[in-house]
């Protein structure tokens, strides 16, 4: 998409969405809802599929009431982080709230760089705005660049308003080789197939064998960086919890695959709690593991 057509897009549809007030941003997601689900019936077998292969001993029933329930919410976060662009600080505030910021702030007060991972989970939109300004740490995020450089550019300026720095998940070593100063918490999300089977650490996800990339364990062993597990919850329409979890203190005392294996139980166990609010739209399991 030409930057023409991406600016049109932006500002012609995108930014007057996100200066609706909640009550009509809701019926905005209600309406988008029955076209993605009803009439472009956007990877609905993608989905299914998904959710047959993570819970195989459930009926089909079932997971057809699940999927529904994932476009209500898929509906909701893409009006939500439309959101994200103009949200005020008083809000994003009442809206992701944490739980028990005393967890991460610990490591702030011994002077300690953490590293948190989480999923695409609930809204991580939120999450990536709605953060820095309630931790102590200067709060860096890691991310992949978007192919399309006006949206790139627009998501960046979105999470990066009330104080999160991003990095390209590519620079992330160049940039502690440099870190100086505030301790910080590096937030990854690291729930995505990896580009490379052959270099991904494999173990069994939702009832899947799944590969893993192993950057975030990596990076921790490397600066002895402790790990935590950040966890968002919804509590109601438009309202998020982050709850912080211990995953390790001392990384190098830990195997690559021990670190992801604890953040897969993690993930796992949030899934399984409310499973429409993970992203089933994207192919998990698109490779398979490697003959050894």
């Amino acid at each position: 998409m030409s930057r023409f057509f991406s600016g049109l897009l932006f500002y012609g549809l995108v930014v007057p969405i996100s200066r609706l007030p909640f009550r009509v941003l809701y019926w905005f997601s209600d309406f988008l809802y029955f076209v993605i689900f009803y009439v472009a019936g956007y990877r609905k077998e993608v989905v299914l599929n998904n959710l047959k292969r993570a819970f195989p001993d459930t009926d089909e029933s079932e997971l057809l009431r699940i999927r529904k329930r994932f476009y209500r919410h898929f509906a909701d976060f893409l009006v939500e982080s439309a959101k994200a662009l103009t949200i005020s600080d008083k809000q994003i505030r009442r809206r992701c709230s944490i739980v028990n910021p005393e967890l991460p702030h610990s490591y702030y007060e011994k002077g300690q760089n953490i590293i948190v991972l989480c999923g695409h989970y609930n809204n991580w939109e939120y999450y990536a705005v709605g953060l820095a300004q309630q931790m102590k740490h200067k709060t860096i995020a890691a991310y992949k660049p978007l192919k399309n450089r006006f949206f790139n550019d627009a998501m960046l300026r979105s999470r990066q308003r009330f104080g999160t720095q991003m990095v390209s998940i590519r620079d992330i070593p160049r940039f502690y080789a440099n870190m100086n100063g505030t301790p910080t918490m590096t937030i990854m999300v690291n729930d995505q197939s990896p580009a490379n089977p052959q270099q991904a650490y494999w173990n069994c996800f939702l009832n899947q064998e799944t590969g893993w990339m192993t950057g975030t364990a990596k990076l921790a062993q490397r600066y002895d960086q402790p790990v935590l597990f950040g966890c968002i919850r919804k509590k109601k329409r438009g309202f998020y919890e982050v709850t912080f979890y211990h995953i390790t203190d001392t990384p190098q005392q830990m195997s690559e695959g021990a670190i992801i294996d604890q953040h897969a139980h993690l993930l796992e166990g949030l899934i399984s709690e409310h499973p429409e609010y993970w992203l089933w739209s994207h192919k998990r399991w698109k490779h398979k593991k490697p003959v050894v």
